[in-house]
């Protein structure tokens, strides 16, 4: 018997959606109640190396999220990793971004402002969706869903990434009114975004659905004690974000716990079922990291 072990904590619907998937499998979610010699694959956020490294006879580590640099990829098992690609995390994804971009281009942070100053409406204009641009900063996959999700809904859109674009980055940051970062981490991003780009970006909002390492934090908070409008940061260098982090006070910030993208077991479990049919059948997935 193929025996899959899911790291799914207390959600049962993992459980319930890979077993619906992987009929041929004895899907179990605690290492606690299985002998780990049985254990052939893994579905997983980040089960400790010493547990995986006990089951000799693992086949595969198939990882339930799109992100994988939590991981240490040398102290894991010499078995092929397959990371999660699914088109349903973009659209969650980019439902997350459209909410905050009609947030600001609404106006509700100052509405809320006003109300606590019971202004009606004070000096608050209309802008209208054509003439508020959102722009994406790392515009891949999916990159390219939040640019369309947000063109439909009648935005100005602008995209931009180091292979594709038609301006110099800090006039791409000038030209927008919202910034989405969805760039990648690399050594060459780390900190890509820095006060010359938060200056570029003047009075609009940044957006960070990447990684935290992606933004120089202490420009960051220079610029929001300046001209920057605000930040919904999702993503942070350290997490869970530290108590002391002066981004929790901020009055310009608005910190979410790493969940834009969220992993949907309906949509997510049969991913991982075809990726393992894939690996057994002898072929490596083109989501399999490559280390």
């Amino acid at each position: 018997m193929n025996m899959l072990l899911v790291d799914s904590g207390e959600d049962d619907s993992w459980i319930e959606e890979l077993t619906r998937c992987l009929p041929d499998f004895d899907v179990r979610k605690s290492v606690d109640d299985v002998d780990p010699g049985d254990v052939t694959h893994v579905a997983m956020w980040r089960l400790p190396a010493e547990q995986l490294a006990a089951m000799a006879n693992l086949e595969a580590i198939c990882t339930m999220g799109a992100g994988f640099d939590h991981l240490d990829l040398d102290a894991l098992p010499e078995v092929p990793i397959v990371r999660l690609v699914d088109p349903a995390m973009a659209n969650d994804i980019a439902l997350y971004v459209l909410s905050w971009v009609i947030h600001f281009q609404r106006d509700f942070d100052r509405f809320l402002t006003n109300q606590t100053a019971a202004t009606w409406r004070g000096d608050v204009a209309p802008v209208f969706v054509h003439d508020y641009t959102v722009g994406v900063f790392g515009a891949g996959a999916i990159g390219q869903v939040v640019l369309d999700t947000c063109a439909h809904h009648g935005f100005a859109t602008l995209g931009w990434s180091r292979s594709k674009h038609d301006r110099p980055l800090d006039q791409f940051f000038t030209d927008c009114d919202i910034v989405v970062d969805l760039v990648p981490l690399s050594a060459a991003t780390r900190g890509v975004i820095g006060a010359a780009e938060l200056a570029a970006l003047g009075d609009g909002v940044l957006i960070n659905v990447s990684r935290g390492a992606t933004v120089d934090t202490a420009a960051l908070l220079d610029a929001l004690d300046g001209r920057l409008r605000a930040a919904v940061l999702d993503v942070f260098d350290v997490e869970p974000l530290p108590a002391d982090s002066p981004l929790w006070s901020h009055d310009k910030v608005t910190v979410t716990p790493h969940i834009a993208g969220r992993s949907d077991p309906v949509t997510a479990a049969p991913i991982i079922a075809a990726s393992i049919a894939e690996l057994r059948s002898g072929s490596l997935p083109a989501a399999t990291i490559l280390r």
